[in-house]
């Protein structure tokens, strides 16, 4: 597999170096005009299979490419093949995998500050004020990480789950992570959350439960 990244940000160049030692893919290259020490410069990307990016501006670079896209964005846009590749997405991949989710909470450094109650998230990031909001039609609490590190929830009847890291390297990882969840038709991590949950920890995030 080869994949072209959008240089739309530090996230994606994130996932550009986790997708480099994945065994998935066979080569990694960077859609021009851009510059780049670590990886290929290529004009077009008619020799990709899939391309990842984040932000806004994506799915637009996406379909003049005409190549299918793994995005960070919420919902479903015209040339995006796999989205929801971002730490909310993978906060609801752990839900999925719970039968009876009492509590699903991220914490990141970009999210806002939360003022709807309290969540207790592993440490080092500790007890933070949530809000209660709804990502891609599910339920879902956020709030702002304190520091550098990000963290995902899902308490469940019997257990809880969850992933916690360096933020900046979550998302790219969440990112990185959606090329192994694209299949043949469009669709977003949770689907396939296992599969998802299996190439994120693959890459180098850490998941507990108890």
């Amino acid at each position: 597999m080869r994949v072209g990244v959008l240089v739309t940000g530090d996230i994606a160049v994130r996932a550009a170096h986790s997708l480099a030692a994945d065994p998935l893919v066979d080569e990694v290259v960077v859609i021009g005009p851009a510059r780049s020490k670590s990886f290929a410069v290529v004009d077009s990307a008619d020799e990709c299979d899939l391309l990842i990016g984040n932000g806004s501006d994506a799915p637009k670079r996406a379909r003049k490419l005409g190549v299918p896209l793994v995005w960070d964005g919420e919902e479903a846009e015209e040339g995006v093949h796999v989205w929801g590749a971002s730490p909310q997405g993978l906060t609801l991949a752990l839900a999925a995998r719970e039968s009876d989710p009492r509590l699903v909470a991220v914490a990141h450094p970009d999210l806002d500050s939360g003022s709807d109650h309290q969540a207790r998230f592993p440490d080092p990031i500790g007890r933070l004020d949530v809000t209660d909001g709804v990502y891609a039609g599910q339920r879902l609490a956020s709030a702002s990480s304190p520091d550098a590190f990000a963290a995902a929830l899902a308490v469940g009847a019997d257990r809880r789950v969850t992933l916690v890291d360096h933020g900046a390297f979550m998302s790219g990882v969440a990112l990185a992570a959606g090329v192994a969840v694209a299949g043949e038709s469009p669709a977003p991590v949770w689907d396939d959350a296992l599969t998802y949950l299996k190439a994120a920890t693959a890459m180098g995030l850490v998941m507990a439960e108890d």
